[in-house]
């Protein structure tokens, strides 16, 4: 009888990822194609083929829809793996050319998604998102700052405040966005180019 119970809640809880799954992929296409405010609830639902008030049992609302997959964007962009690696090296100018590498991946796979979170950005709930979101950053950049000022690795005219501000200021979607839509880069330019720019205006010179 317990192995049977086992079985039994372990299928409940594959079945319970796969739904979280297909509402997550139903809402982004549907985000992506229409736009955050013109995506309904119902819409969503249907897409993926499950009860409305399964999605609100799950996620909440709407933009903790939005806030699961941002979760999952940061995940497949390997966020863990990078802070790993980055934390492992040693020299500042790699572990910046690493973070500018995520940053990169992380936008260029997220952009249509957040570029409809942004264009939503008059709603409270998806403003809170995305200024939970910018905290986090520069939670980040704070720290990666940090320890280049340990290491005497910033320039001799530069605060780590300053220079965490820099760097949560150069790193943002908008940046990347200007660069991409606008100028029409592809990420290999953005990337070097946002990569060379940090190590100038940030590290001491070799």
């Amino acid at each position: 009888m317990s192995t049977d119970r086992t079985y039994r809640s372990s299928l409940r809880d594959e079945r319970a990822l796969e739904t979280r799954s297909l509402i997550r992929k139903s809402a982004r296409n549907l985000f992506t194609a229409n736009g955050f405010s013109e995506t309904t609830i119902n819409e969503i639902a249907q897409n993926a083929g499950v009860a409305p008030q399964t999605i609100y049992a799950v996620f909440g609302s709407k933009s903790g829809v939005v806030a699961a997959i941002f979760e999952d964007l940061k995940e497949t962009a390997g966020q863990a793996a990078r802070v790993a690696e980055m934390v492992a090296e040693e020299d500042p100018r790699k572990q910046l050319r690493l973070f500018v590498s995520w940053i990169r991946t992380l936008f260029e796979q997220g952009a249509p998604l957040i570029q409809a979170a942004l264009d939503a950005r008059s709603a409270p709930d998806v403003a809170a998102l995305i200024d939970r979101e910018d905290q986090n950053r520069y939670r980040g950049t704070g720290e990666i700052t940090e320890i280049w000022a340990r290491k005497g690795a910033l320039r001799d005219d530069l605060e780590q405040g300053e220079a965490a501000d820099l760097l949560w200021l150069l790193t943002s979607v908008e940046q990347y966005l200007l660069a991409t839509d606008k100028l029409g880069w592809n990420a290999d330019e953005y990337e070097k180019w946002l990569g060379d720019l940090l190590e100038r205006e940030l590290l001491e010179p070799r």
